[in-house]
């Protein structure tokens, strides 16, 4: 799926719902790897308004269309419900109420995306020196990739970055 039919989809639940996506941003985030989609809002004069839908790379390229459009309907279904009570209900019982008028019970965050090469969305790999288990994966450089000598694994070998070439 790409921005534009993603952009159509979201607009499409949105007028169900007598309600246009007006300034809200539809948007792929390719840094989104743990997190399926998100609703993003700011706070004026006391109201939640959403101003952004955003939906994992990883999920559009991987999951089936069928868990696309749980996500897609779970992420609108947040956005709706802060338009109608200007609020951001996390996903207490006026969140899934929307939810089923949406047409999802996806009313919670269960959902995972079954990665068969994982090792190709890793950017890094922290490894023991002295029993070469992987210790940690990431996507962006965090501590311990930036100062992998602070760390020691469990068996209490040194740490060595690695850095994968397919990313």
């Amino acid at each position: 799926m790409n921005a534009s039919e993603l952009k159509d989809r979201c607009e499409t639940i949105f007028n169900i719902q007598n309600h246009t996506l007006g300034k809200i941003e539809v948007s792929i985030n390719s840094r989104l790897t743990r997190t399926l989609g998100r609703c993003i809002y700011v706070r004026e004069a006391g109201h939640v308004i959403p101003t952004k839908l955003e939906f994992s790379k990883l999920l559009l390229e991987t999951a089936s269309p069928a868990d696309i459009d749980a996500v897609i309907l779970h992420e609108c279904s947040h956005a709706l419900v802060a338009l109608e009570t200007g609020e951001a209900h996390g996903h207490d019982s006026t969140f899934k109420k929307m939810c089923a008028r949406v047409g999802t019970s996806n009313d919670e965050c269960t959902m995972s995306l079954d990665l068969d090469d994982e090792a190709k969305f890793y950017k890094y790999f922290v490894v023991c020196r002295k029993c070469g288990q992987i210790v940690g994966k990431y996507h962006r450089a965090s501590k311990v990739v930036k100062n992998p000598d602070w760390y020691h694994c469990k068996c209490g070998g040194e740490l060595v970055v690695r850095t994968n070439a397919n990313n």
